[in-house]
């Protein structure tokens, strides 16, 4: 296990122009600048033009609270990001450092997203053959085509296979696997 940890603390995703993005889709935050838009062009209103106090007094503090949430998203959004505060790297590095796995055969990484997760086991155990699946809902931004291209420039392509599957119901034999990871799922 300790070779396993000096051999992924050497692993830096990201470094070559891949795209890993964020877990916290655009979307969230247009959706939160959006309402917080709304709810401070409300409060205007009802104080300077339609004179209506405690309705101005409510969206004003919408208007706080969602302030507030959109601050906290976008920090959060930075730490988890790689390259950012690093959170993710240190959850999938604990992840297979925990994992009782010899790096020999096959993996499976169940909810991939954008293929860290799979690159890294990719990265970390150079003799095994890495599955990646995902659902890829649109609104996430991650995709089939955008795994294979981060895992062509990490170097793993070869060994790295990325397809639209349901955590749900995983669409291989028993036992087609000797480990199985899975992150946020």
């Amino acid at each position: 296990m300790e070779n396993n940890r000096s051999r992924q603390a050497a692993i830096r995703l990201g470094t070559h122009g891949e795209n890993y993005g964020s877990w916290m889709s655009n979307p969230v935050f247009y959706m939160v600048g959006g309402l917080l838009a709304l709810a401070a062009v409300l409060a205007a209103l009802s104080f300077m033009v339609f004179h209506f106090t405690v309705l101005g007094v409510i969206f004003a503090i919408a208007a706080a609270i969602l302030l507030v949430l959109l601050v906290w998203i976008t920090w959060i959004r930075r730490q988890y990001a790689f390259g950012g505060g690093g959170m993710m790297e240190r959850v999938h590095q604990t992840l297979l450092a925990h994992l009782d796995y010899d790096g020999k055969g096959a993996l499976l990484d169940v909810g991939c997203g954008s293929g860290a997760l799979a690159i890294r086991a990719a990265l970390t155990w150079p003799e095994t053959k890495v599955t990646g699946i995902d659902y890829w809902a649109a609104v996430y931004n991650y995709s089939q085509a955008l795994c294979e291209e981060n895992a062509a420039s990490e170097g793993v392509a070869a060994r790295c296979r990325f397809q639209h599957g349901d955590a749900n119901k995983l669409d291989f034999p028993d036992e087609s696997f000797d480990a199985v990871v899975s992150n946020y799922v």
